[in-house]
């Protein structure tokens, strides 16, 4: 009697944990269809980790002090994010001047009266194809990071995925003054390597630029000696564009310093204090600025 009520008690127990565990998988299916249909797309941690310029929303309060009414609307970054803080006093900001931050999936692109501005290039082919123009407002060109960095710079350049499709005519003349001659918009999606010897304040030298339609690996070691420049450094450069490979490094003395992000990775080594000074990324795939440059899309005028 004592054996049946025992074997009585544990199938009551296994079938109260088989209820429990359907129970647990139904919420699961649950949970996961809300998420499906309500929250916001996760953020890819690992391209966040990757994206090298800090947060910085200066010239966003520059900007909106200055200049916006009441139609204006700013496209969130989820990169804002990396600093909670500021990102908060920013949106309060924001919400004060009656401005409204939006992501770009809420776009009303029926109102053609919004003015929107935003800080992310990969925004830029969804509002062409919306039908507004876009324009620079504040942020910094290629060929000024190449003209403002310090004379005795080497500037190291490396492509992953495409580097040339906004180089137009008028910004190729423009960086060929300083060392960039051979990518031009015929290269599509090719790989491209340049080391530049910034000498003087004017005075810049290419002692590596190639472009090819496969990947690119150039190892200099230290000592070597090219133009009459000797190499201080150990650098191992790789680009290889969307079709051989698609990433990008730069590694200074077995170091990686690029961030391997679409467009052009620009890495500026100050040869005086023998250490990297700043990394920069262009997205030169669809903009000539880099990375954080504030841009005004507005809906083209209608044809009469």
């Amino acid at each position: 009697m004592l054996s049946l009520n025992v074997s009585v008690l544990v199938l009551a127990l296994l079938w109260i944990l088989l209820l429990a565990s359907l129970s647990v998988k139904r919420e699961k299916v649950h949970t996961t269809e809300i998420l499906d249909e309500k929250d916001e797309p996760l953020i890819d941690e690992n391209a966040v980790s990757e994206r090298h310029k800090p947060v910085n929303f200066g010239e966003w309060y520059e900007l909106l002090e200055n200049e916006h009414d009441k139609h204006t609307k700013i496209i969130f970054n989820p990169l804002w994010q990396r600093d909670f803080n500021e990102y908060t006093k920013f949106s309060d900001f924001c919400k004060d001047k009656g401005v409204s931050v939006i992501k770009e999936y809420n776009l009303d692109f029926q109102d053609r009266q919004s003015v929107i501005y935003f800080d992310d290039s990969i925004l830029m082919p969804l509002l062409w194809n919306k039908g507004y123009n876009i324009k620079f407002v504040k942020g910094k060109s290629f060929t000024d990071l190449l003209k403002e960095v310090a004379p005795f710079t080497l500037i190291l350049l490396s492509v992953k995925d495409d580097g040339s499709q906004a180089l137009n005519h008028k910004w190729q003349e423009k960086l060929a003054d300083y060392g960039v001659r051979k990518l031009t918009r015929e290269f599509l999606h090719s790989s491209y390597i340049n080391v530049i010897w910034k000498k003087g304040a004017k005075e810049y030298i290419s002692l590596f630029e190639e472009v090819s339609d496969k990947a690119i690996t150039k190892t200099i070691s230290s000592g070597y000696k090219v133009k009459d420049f000797n190499m201080p450094i150990h650098l191992e450069v790789k680009s290889a564009g969307y079709n051989s490979g698609n990433v990008s490094s730069v590694k200074i003395n077995g170091e990686e310093f690029s961030p391997n992000l679409r467009g052009m990775n620009i890495i500026m080594y100050d040869l005086i204090e023998s250490k990297v000074r700043s990394v920069h990324r262009v997205d030169t795939f669809v903009s000539i600025f880099e990375d954080n440059t504030i841009y005004c899309a507005y809906p083209e005028e209608e044809r009469k």
